[in-house]
């Protein structure tokens, strides 16, 4: 199919995209459509990071701007001089390096910079002949630059999976769950819709997928299943309003009455969920394709959100471990603590008891030295007794005391050191 010439906007975007000095991203919205309009050409490719994209040429686009554009390309100035130079500076470093030149974290300028080089490597055919340049770290992230041998590796394409519908299938051919399936579509569309899900049901099965019908009151048609995520698929049809005759009295009044007819136009759509806010989820029949020629695409879907869900669920096991092994460490650590004061407690104790008796002989001893009359001695004597008395009893060191018996531990005994830990889960109190 022929092609019209681009026009100046193209050839300008164009332009900038294959030799201007700032990359066209996605904070060009106003470049937006012209950007979309090349890439449909093949001039150009989008790649997506952190939710924007990136415009960069494909050797087609550098072609056709090398042949249609050799007066007007541009010229290098005085504030953006020439990459050739430290195009050809790079090849040289990098085979001086063995093959491989790590920058560490450069800023987004220095990566602009640094793309401008490596188109310039390849625009001018500096690589050696028999290698390729791969990089990583185009956005963000240390930028690794390396010469590989060998041609570049290709991008993998998805296979041109397809899901077969059959045109004519008997209802007791159908698959269990579609058969039973709720679909809300008129009757002229039913045995479509049921022949669409039948394929699905063995589409899935085939992927060792699991196909059933929800639960009751569910306005989903089919759930399919993936190892413990469940995606509920919802059937739609289409609709149209027209003039409602019947709500004119009289045959010169004017309709205003609007009634709405099927439009025999299907839509399936996954449920919208928050984790995959952004994703499609809707497929249907549109004018230039049928809602079968989506179903390959659909599938795409629910196995990435599977496997979204997957790594979710891995990411949230791992952060409960670590919070259920920090919570043990802060039990055990409780518990230490906890019977460490128990036994300074018990220590103190016997340090004062033995501190008392020894103060109390200390005293019965100065007592017993002082001079005093007979009467006054007797009498002296009495009280020294029983003060020893006494002394003996309170005092710890005769009995020989070992390490006091563990207490017995409750968890609220264990909140005071548990720094915010609740004594009975693994969460913060």
């Amino acid at each position: 199919m022929s092609r019209t010439k681009l026009n100046e906007r193209q050839l300008d975007v164009l332009r900038r995209i294959c030799h201007g000095q700032t990359p066209i991203t996605s904070d060009d919205s106003d470049l937006a459509t012209t950007v979309y309009a090349l890439r449909n050409r093949g001039l150009v490719t989008t790649t997506r990071a952190d939710g924007r994209w990136n415009a960069a040429p494909t050797e087609a686009g550098l072609q056709h701007l090398a042949h249609t554009d050799t007066t007007l390309a541009p010229r290098p100035s005085a504030s953006a001089p020439s990459t050739a130079p430290e195009a050809a500076e790079l090849i040289t470093r990098l085979q001086q390096a063995g093959g491989t030149l790590h920058i560490i974290n450069p800023t987004p300028d220095e990566r602009a910079h640094w793309r401008r080089v490596l188109h310039a490597a390849r625009a001018d055919h500096l690589i050696p002949d028999g290698h390729h340049i791969q990089h990583t770290g185009r956005d963000k992230g240390d930028l690794i630059i390396a010469l590989r041998p060998g041609p570049p590796p290709r991008r993998s394409t998805p296979p041109n999976e397809t899901v077969p519908v059959s045109d004519d299938l008997p209802p007791d051919s159908l698959h269990s769950a579609a058969a039973a399936a709720h679909i809300p579509a008129c009757p002229d569309c039913q045995p479509r819709a049921r022949r669409i899900l039948h394929a699905l049901c063995h589409a899935a099965e085939a992927k060792n997928y699991t196909v059933s019908n929800p639960e009751t009151g569910s306005a989903a048609s089919l759930v399919i299943t993936i190892g413990d995520s469940s995606f509920p698929l919802s059937f739609h049809e289409g609709s149209y309003e027209v003039p409602d005759p019947s709500g004119a009295k009289y045959a010169w009044q004017r309709v205003t009455a609007r009634t709405t007819r099927p439009s025999h136009e299907l839509e399936l759509s996954l449920e919208y969920t928050y984790a995959h806010r952004g994703r499609r989820s809707h497929w249907g029949d549109r004018q230039r394709w049928r809602l079968e020629d989506k179903l390959p695409a659909l599938f795409r879907e629910i196995g990435h959100r599977a496997h979204a869900e997957y790594e979710r669920l891995q990411v949230q096991q791992r952060k409960e471990e670590e919070t259920r092994q920090r919570w043990l460490t802060a039990m055990q650590q409780a518990r230490t603590a906890l019977l460490e004061d128990h036994r300074l407690k018990a220590l103190r104790t016997q340090v004062q008891a033995w501190q008392e008796a020894t103060a109390i002989r200390a005293y019965c001893d100065a007592l017993e030295d002082h001079h005093a009359t007979t009467d006054v001695a007797e009498a002296t004597t009495a009280w020294t007794t029983w003060a020893r008395a006494y002394a003996d009893r309170i005092d710890p060191v005769p009995q020989n005391p070992g390490l006091p018996d563990p207490p017995t531990i409750t968890p609220e005994d264990l909140r005071p050191y548990l720094r915010g830990w609740s004594p009975y889960e693994s969460k913060r109190a």
